[in-house]
C-alpha cells in the first residue's frame, strides 16, 4: 500500500473533544497526528466511519473547532478525520499550529 497523503502530517498529542454527530454530547479523545486537512484521534472507538462529527480543543488560549468526517477506523480505537470545513479564523489558528509541531515522518509500506 501506497502513502496517500497529499498534506504533511504533524505529530500532537492534544486533549481534544469530539462528537457524533455534530452537536451531540462530546467525548474526550487525544489528537495524535495533525494536517491542515484532518487529523487521528486515540480513544474515539465509538465513532461510526463514514459520519460526520465536530472536533474541538484548545491550542495558543483559542478554541479550534471543525466539522469533519470519520475516513477510518481501527480496532484500537483510533480513528481519522477529513476536515469538512474550518472557518477562515480556524484555518489561520491551525496552520500556526502546525507551524510548531515536528513533522511525522513518511511510511512506506510495501504492496500486499
Amino acid at each position: 500500500m501506497s502513502d496517500r497523503r497529499q498534506v504533511p502530517r504533524y505529530i500532537a498529542e492534544f486533549q481534544s473533544q469530539v462528537s457524533q454527530p455534530p452537536g451531540a454530547p462530546s467525548q474526550s479523545v487525544t489528537l495524535v497526528n495533525l494536517s491542515v486537512s484532518g487529523c487521528s484521534l486515540e480513544g474515539a472507538g465509538s465513532l461510526i466511519a463514514g459520519k460526520d462529527c465536530e472536533l474541538t480543543f484548545e491550542q495558543e488560549g483559542q478554541q479550534f473547532r471543525a466539522e469533519a468526517t470519520v475516513t477510518w477506523k481501527s480496532s484500537q480505537g483510533e480513528v481519522g478525520l477529513k476536515f469538512l470545513y474550518v472557518s477562515p479564523t480556524d484555518q489561520e489558528l491551525l496552520r500556526r499550529i502546525c507551524g510548531t509541531l515536528r513533522l511525522q515522518p513518511l511510511i512506506h509500506r510495501e504492496e500486499e
